[in-house]
């Protein structure tokens, strides 16, 4: 009975975890649904494209910027970015702020939107691989050097696309149904963009252009590091660094302030991870650094405690070693002030008498023995011409006799 227990628990066991590996592997995004749903932005240029990313990771901080951009639409760019400082959301979400197709376009689509935040979390050189397909295959057929306002660099097997001019960027409208030539994946068709205007593209212009962004604002600290497959940043809110204008990706990515981009759950706000692994990635990761942190504050606390102990009791030996010279004039004090009425005869009630009252006293004793002494040869004086005088008038009552 015992070994039929078992079995059937090691059976039930069994069934479980392979139903949740099954689950987890249904919730990983496949080859075909990343190349549809970053078909729409894969030729967007490098910067913009970072900052897509990293602001898709937090979707509700997205939609609050929207908002707030359709009630402030009567101001520029450098109105909106001064009004923008006094808002916590992530640096990437406020560099799409003068980008309104872009933002609306990640707002209006959000079931999208966090697809694609979900993707770049799950699995990133995975998604950035991806692009370069996607980059790969618009250049085998041909659109890629129809591009008018934008740059194609090929290295090292990759394409990047950067703005042609330094301080304008232009967002590209483009038909992802065409573009791309023959699409591999039928059953995952092409996420396709209706345009909010009529823009009229064909095969012989296949790239229809916005108007271009005139960056007056933190916009150039983000680039792909393709060679490895991730995000780097630069810290956009260091005070003597104001990233206008366009700065080559080489200085950004491999310079000495760039580092790998990590996600903040912090600017998340409570939006859901698609999968349990992701959420606990970097929930742990949080749950590990409040203990780091925690501890570190223990530790520091108690240098501060043992520090605050030593220096208390430093002060407490310097206070004793000049202890007695304040005695000694609190003593002299009160003498001088209180005890001049008891001196009565040279002698001072106070035993703890100061040194400059003993010295008087014994100078008053001094002076009043001297003259003691010097009055005594005086006395014997009187007493012996008493005598005299006594012994001659004896004398001459006995002859009167």
């Amino acid at each position: 009975m015992k070994h039929i227990i078992f079995c059937l628990s090691l059976l039930f066991s069994t069934l479980v975890s392979f139903n949740a590996t099954a689950e987890q592997e249904t919730q990983i995004f496949s080859d075909a649904e990343l190349a549809q749903m970053l078909a729409p932005i894969a030729l967007y240029p490098d910067s913009l494209l970072t900052h897509i990313l990293i602001a898709s990771t937090y979707p509700i901080e997205v939609i609050e910027s929207h908002r707030w951009l359709k009630k402030n639409s009567h101001l520029n760019t450098k109105q909106q970015s001064l009004r923008l400082k006094v808002f916590d959301w992530d640096a990437s979400v406020k560099a799409l702020i003068p980008f309104e197709h872009v933002l609306s376009r990640l707002s209006e689509e959000l079931s999208w939107t966090k697809s694609l935040g979900d993707a770049f979390l799950q699995d990133e050189p995975r998604l950035l691989s991806t692009i370069q397909i996607l980059r790969k295959k618009a250049k085998r057929a041909g659109n890629l050097k129809k591009m008018d306002n934008l740059d194609v660099h090929y290295e090292d097997k990759n394409i990047s696309i950067l703005p042609r001019e330094k301080e304008v960027v232009y967002v590209p409208y483009y038909d992802s149904r065409t573009i791309y030539g023959s699409w591999l994946w039928s059953a995952y068709p092409p996420v396709y963009w209706q345009p909010s205007h009529s823009f009229s593209v064909n095969y012989y212009h296949p790239f229809n252009w916005h108007s271009g962004v005139h960056i007056t604002f933190n916009y150039f600290f983000s680039a792909f590091h393709w060679h490895n497959r991730h995000v780097v940043v630069v810290n956009p809110h260091r005070a003597h660094h104001r990233y206008y204008h366009q700065r080559p990706r080489r200085l950004v990515a491999n310079g000495g302030y760039a580092k790998r981009w990590s996600h903040q759950p912090s600017h998340r706000k409570g939006a859901a991870y698609r999968t349990k692994r992701t959420s606990e990635k970097y929930f742990s990761q949080k749950g590990a650094e409040h203990r780091f942190n925690k501890k570190r504050n223990i530790s520091h606390h108690k240098i501060k405690q043992k520090l605050s102990t030593a220096k208390h009791s430093q002060h407490r030996a310097k206070h004793y070693q000049h202890k007695p010279k304040h005695s000694q004039h609190r003593e002299k004090h009160r003498v001088n002030h209180k005890d001049k009425r008891k001196v009565r005869g040279g002698h001072v009630k106070s035993r703890q008498a100061p040194k400059q009252v003993r010295q008087h006293q014994k100078s008053r004793n001094t002076k009043a023995h001297q003259h003691k002494r010097s009055r005594q040869p005086s006395q014997q004086k009187r007493i012996h011409k008493r005598i005299v005088s006594g012994t001659k008038n004896a004398q001459h009552r006995g002859k009167r006799t």
